[in-house]
């Protein structure tokens, strides 16, 4: 079992209709999505930002922070190996994050129909 050693997945060769797909299909197989909120003006954490999942995607731009990473046994209940999916983006000083959480023998069909490879 790894422990903190996490494979980060290759996103950059995909157009952001293809990143909204992926994480459309990700959600469909997730255990857990959630979006944060993070406003200086208002706190310096990261907030939870209760929205609908259409909601979030809304914020995805060309220049959002996508990543795909296996998280392996890393910070869940009795090691449970996840990936985790999501996105981070910056809209008028208001940065927006997503993330998804996926059990790992359910990301298989994802890496291949979205052919992410592992960074070296």
């Amino acid at each position: 079992m790894r422990y903190g050693e996490f494979v980060f997945y290759d996103t950059d060769n995909l157009s952001i209709d293809e990143k909204a797909s992926m994480f459309i299909d990700c959600r469909d197989i997730s255990y857990e999505w959630h979006a944060d909120i993070l406003d200086c003006s208002v706190s310096l954490s990261r907030r939870h930002f209760g929205c609908t999942f259409e909601e979030i995607l809304t914020y995805l731009k060309e220049g959002s922070k996508v990543v795909v990473i296996d998280r392996g046994p890393w910070n869940t209940p009795m090691e449970r190996w996840h990936y985790e999916i999501g996105f981070c983006t910056v809209i008028s000083s208001i940065d927006y994050f997503l993330f998804i959480r996926v059990d790992r023998e359910k990301m298989p069909s994802i890496l291949e129909k979205y052919q992410l490879d592992p960074m070296p």
